[in-house]
């Protein structure tokens, strides 16, 4: 009798999870910040580091990776560039700016992953585009809606439908 062994998916090393990858861009040691992030990490365990506020130092850290202006990412953040400034860098960021720094962070790496390079992704974020009604995607990811529409048209470009 031939007895093949069961395929364990968590044998696997399929790379990073997309929160592994967001978490590593925004933060500067990801390792010792979020060590409970780990490839296997569910999306419950991403929901309550969130809600448990990134650390301010993740502002920090996408401002030196980007060139997304301070005020551009504020206005992102929902949160004034003078209080942006008033945080410590170990301070954390409350729920609902973790969130948008996070799905920022997301949508970027997306974007990386697809479009190839920083100075890529930095001119196609800060440029109107036809398709998004000439509106510029960084100023649209201000709500959840705009994030959505954000990441359809990176799926659309990642697909072939646009570029």
């Amino acid at each position: 009798m031939n007895i093949r062994p069961k395929l364990n998916l968590k044998d696997l090393d399929v790379g990073y999870s997309q929160s592994q990858q967001v978490f590593d861009f925004i933060l500067a040691e990801p390792g010792v910040a979020y060590a409970a992030v780990k490839k296997e990490s569910s999306s419950p365990e991403v929901m309550d580091l969130i809600r448990e506020g990134i650390p301010k130092q993740a502002i920090n850290n996408v401002l030196d990776k980007t060139s997304i202006s301070k005020l551009q990412l504020a206005r992102v953040l929902h949160i004034s560039t003078r209080q942006m400034d008033r945080y410590e860098a170990l301070d954390r960021l409350p729920a609902e700016q973790s969130n948008f720094l996070y799905e920022f962070g997301r949508i970027y790496t997306r974007a990386l992953a697809i479009l190839g390079d920083a100075r890529t992704v930095d001119s196609w974020l800060t440029r109107p585009h036809i398709v998004l009604g000439e509106k510029v995607p960084l100023e649209l990811m201000d709500t959840s809606e705009g994030i959505r529409t954000v990441d359809d048209l990176l799926i659309q470009i990642e697909f072939g439908f646009y570029s």
